[in-house]
């Protein structure tokens, strides 16, 4: 490295350089390279990442028999996008996708979980679980990042299907210790966690949830609430829902807008017909009172639709099995459905991971040096490193 500029002055230059100048970069000297892939500097570009806005959307679509899993790297403005391979082939069928800060999390039914960073294309399989889910039981996962302790942690959660009591076994995967850890402060839990993918925002994952007891021993429905686990302190939490939806079986769903946690409620709309969603945010975090609908979105009479909120809310991102299972984008401020084809982009099947998805170094540090350099990696093609200098 230079002398001429300290090293600081490097850090500070080449933090807010984008990931793929800094593979290559990588290749430059030894120095830069200790740098780039140095656990502090990937932490620092993405913060950097984050507080300026350099985002990316992911939209990840499921496999069919014949063809692998494909995922959509796409811009903010939907005039470019590039596919990107999957990194590995799944044994078992999918179950889940989860991201965070620039990772991706897959897991399957055969207990299969891949941590991977699409940008740099580097995957990370994770060792598998002490808590084995047998039958009449089923797994719910969160992923998110500790800013705490400055680590990535995997939740996975396993629960009774038919129980009274629904006893949580939980287990937690930290990406710095690279292991397993059973988890001890959910013994008195009593709530059932409604298996769907988690809405991670403020440090937690949330989930639906309700009081199996309740519903088992009554009549009345469960009043539902959302429960969250904080990634920082480790704790289960519960929030309360606006008192329209807390009753009864109203379809509704969890997300994130524009950094606030979002619910998605459908109505009772039969037969597919007059099916409409309402968008509603919680305005200040943990306040029950400060649920808001924002506004009513016509489904147009789709057979089935998900609502998801991406890009601080400008648009909506929704899918259907009409048509092929195309996918539309929802623009609340002109009322306009579009649909994702007229942009030029493919994305039948199921859209999974569809969330504002931020370029990072993570995992990077993971490599062995001795083996890769990362400027030939991302061309797909392999060198020997000895001869960087």
């Amino acid at each position: 490295m230079s002398n001429r500029l300290p090293r600081d002055r490097w850090t500070e230059i080449l933090v807010s350089l984008p990931v793929k100048s800094l593979l290559r970069f990588q290749c430059v000297c030894k120095s830069w390279k200790s740098l780039i892939s140095s656990p502090r500097f990937i932490s620092m570009h993405t913060q950097h990442s984050e507080s300026t806005g350099n985002y990316t959307h992911i939209l990840h679509c499921s496999r069919d028999y014949e063809t692998p899993y494909k995922l959509l790297h796409i811009d903010g403005s939907f005039n470019e996008f590039q596919q990107l391979g999957y990194p590995c082939q799944f044994r078992g069928r999918y179950y889940e996708v989860l991201d965070c800060k620039g990772l991706i999390l897959f897991t399957t039914d055969n207990e299969s979980h891949i941590l991977w960073n699409p940008v740099i294309r580097i995957s990370l399989t994770i060792p598998r679980p002490r808590i084995a889910a047998a039958e009449n039981k089923y797994c719910v996962h969160g992923f998110g990042f500790d800013h705490t302790s400055n680590d990535y942690k995997v939740l996975r959660m396993v629960q009774d299907i038919y129980s009274l009591f629904p006893v949580l076994q939980v287990e937690i995967y930290r990406l710095h210790t690279g292991a397993w850890e059973t988890f001890t402060g959910a013994d008195d839990f009593l709530y059932r966690i409604v298996p769907n993918t988690q809405a991670f925002v403020n440090g937690a994952s949330h989930w639906l949830g309700y009081l199996k007891r309740e519903h088992m021993l009554s009549d009345a429905s469960p009043k539902r609430v959302v429960v969250l686990f904080d990634m920082c302190d480790e704790q289960f939490r519960v929030m309360e829902l606006p008192d329209n939806i807390s009753l009864g079986w109203v379809k509704a769903l969890l997300g994130v807008s524009g950094g606030l946690l979002s619910l998605m409620e459908y109505n009772d709309g039969r037969q597919d017909v007059n099916m409409s969603c309402s968008i509603w945010l919680m305005k200040e975090y943990g306040v029950a009172e400060s649920w808001t609908k924002q506004f009513t979105i016509d489904l147009k009479g789709w057979r089935f639709g998900e609502i998801f909120c991406f890009r601080n809310s400008e648009k909506i991102l929704a899918w259907n099995r009409k048509n092929g299972r195309e996918s539309v984008l929802y623009d609340p401020k002109t009322h306009r459905f579009i649909n994702i084809g007229d942009l030029g982009i493919k994305a039948k099947d199921y859209l999974l991971s569809k969330n504002t998805f931020v370029e990072s170094l993570v995992l990077l540090d993971k490599v062995n040096s001795t083996q890769t350099c990362q400027i030939c990696l991302w061309k797909g093609k392999w060198c020997d490193s000895k001869k960087r200098r």
